[in-house]
């Protein structure tokens, strides 16, 4: 089928970034935990309106999530995965796509009003570290590493 226009399109934010090579994915938490991703849409990060994107995408409450995977996997579209956190980093480069939804970003903007806003949590281990034996409270280095990444 060729697509002639552009409503109904699967819009999404794709966040991308490395970690050092002494770290791996806690396996309690997964290196993503889903419910920390959020993601909202405005001028500042406080008036994103930032909603657990992953969470709704999961649960079923993301709206149109139906068309938003059809959308996906047209022939001319990146078949992109939503909401996985990667089960390995073996060349400590992650990639993670936040679904944002259908037309998300409506018409152009002249402003900054279409500034997308990524608030999440990455949950690694110190493979390092995880070998000796640590006390964070004695000022010894901690081996599991949390750390709030948020972005536009």
């Amino acid at each position: 089928t060729l697509r002639t226009n552009s409503s109904g399109a699967a819009h999404y934010v794709q966040v991308t970034f490395t970690v050092g090579p002494q770290y791996d994915i806690n396996e309690n938490s997964g290196l993503i935990p889903l419910d920390s991703v959020r993601a909202g849409k405005g001028t500042f990060f406080s008036q994103g309106g930032l909603v657990h994107k992953c969470m709704d995408y999961t649960d079923g409450s993301f709206a149109d999530v139906a068309a938003f995977n059809a959308s996906l996997l047209q022939p001319c579209a990146p078949g992109a995965s939503m909401c996985v956190s990667p089960a390995s980093i073996p060349d400590q480069f992650v990639v993670f796509n936040i679904p944002l939804g259908l037309d998300y970003f409506g018409d152009a903007a002249n402003d900054l009003s279409n500034n997308i806003f990524v608030d999440m949590v990455i949950s690694a281990v110190d493979t390092v570290a995880r070998g000796k034996a640590t006390n964070p409270n004695a000022g010894n280095p901690p081996w599991q590493m949390k750390t709030t990444l948020t972005a536009s």
